[in-house]
């Protein structure tokens, strides 16, 4: 801390106890002035007595509430709260001896106003104002643990925010490698061939590469951009499988509007290639996309060997639980996700309410 604030520090808590003294005079002069005329006496008088109210006022207020009360020492507390009012009892006494004394040195002072003041009733309007101001402290001590408290809640929200958004990064992050892999394995697999296609393919890998680096450092992208990319993705994948399998889609016209989390639909395409071949038979697969007014419904379906279940569900497993937790982090009770195996037929069905998105993700960076 610097002299700066250090100054204003102490002149703050300067004003405060200047205050507290004022307020005891005023109490006592009225206090013990309330039938007289004259407020002069009972003002002298409070004079003698602020010393002993001041040091035991601050002795609550700044050592005994703060550091054993507010802290649960109620053992503590009791025991130095009994010293502290037999002491402050003796120096009451002292302080009315004393006042006493100089009333009879003033010969024009009112001699009878200490005669008609009972000294208990005197040691009640000292403790009034102790427990007025230990009042005071007790409700101070427990606003600044309450804002303690909030300050605390707020970092402890804004640190599981930020635990959030990576975790979203990273389940991002997870899917991106394995999509590459797979599209540079055809493109290989295609150069390897010495293909006429491959071009194709590298230019579609080129679109599918900016989509990447650019579209999902977005919090949400529109659901025709999404489309795109699955079109993209899927015209690679055709172009490698050819004539083996079958595609059919089903898209929803006017999406700009509608707005998803980027490559949310992708790892259930990528599924569907990668473990939809059958051997000896056509393979399909069916992709549809319908839009509500604050839903979305995605639903694909492939064909699946019983016999490569086993083998092949640990490796997709691994994209599938990706996106369950991407689903539960940005829809929570506002998502429903079916996957069923049934007769050599694969298929998801997704259900999305678009208007009930927690906004954990990334922010935004174009």
């Amino acid at each position: 801390m610097n002299i700066k604030k250090l100054g204003k520090v102490l002149l703050i808590e300067f004003i405060k106890q200047a205050l507290l003294c004022v307020g005891i005079l005023l109490f006592f002069t009225f206090y013990f002035g309330i039938t007289l005329s004259n407020l002069a006496p009972s003002f002298t008088f409070g004079l003698f007595l602020l010393p002993v109210t001041f040091v035991t006022a601050n002795i609550f207020s700044k050592k005994l509430i703060p550091n054993y009360l507010i802290k649960e020492k109620y053992g503590l507390f009791a025991l130095y709260t009994v010293y502290a009012l037999v002491i402050s009892m003796f120096f009451i006494v002292i302080s009315c001896f004393y006042a006493l004394v100089f009333s009879q040195a003033i010969p024009d002072w009112d001699r009878e106003f200490l005669a008609t003041k009972n000294l208990y009733l005197i040691m009640i309007g000292v403790y009034m104002v102790i427990l007025v101001v230990s009042l005071f402290a007790v409700y101070r001590e427990g606003y600044q643990i309450s804002l303690k408290n909030k300050e605390l809640q707020y970092a402890l929200l804004d640190g599981e925010l930020q635990l959030k958004k990576e975790e979203l990064s990273y389940l991002k992050m997870q899917i991106h490698p394995h999509f590459l892999f797979n599209t540079l394995n055809t493109i290989y697999g295609s150069a390897i061939a010495k293909k006429q296609n491959t071009p194709d393919l590298i230019l579609k890998l080129s679109n599918l590469l900016d989509y990447i680096l650019y579209q999902t450092k977005k919090s949400l992208v529109s659901l025709e951009d999404e489309i795109n990319h699955l079109k993209d993705y899927m015209a690679l994948e055709e172009l490698r499988h050819g004539e083996k399998m079958e595609v059919v889609t089903s898209f929803p016209e006017g999406t700009k509007h509608v707005m998803v989390p980027p490559m949310l639909l992708l790892p259930f395409l990528e599924n569907s290639f990668k473990h939809g071949k059958v051997s000896g038979k056509k393979s399909f697969i069916d992709l549809k996309i319908q839009t509500w007014e604050n839903r979305i419904d995605f639903s694909i379906k492939n064909s699946f060997e019983k016999k490569e279940k086993d083998s092949n569900s640990q490796s997709s497993g691994i994209g599938l639980s990706n996106i369950r937790k991407r689903l539960e982090m940005l829809y929570p009770e506002a998502y429903e996700l079916e996957i069923t195996e049934n007769e050599g037929i694969f298929r998801v069905l997704l259900s999305l309410q678009t208007n009930k998105i927690k906004k954990h993700e990334l922010p935004d960076r174009r």
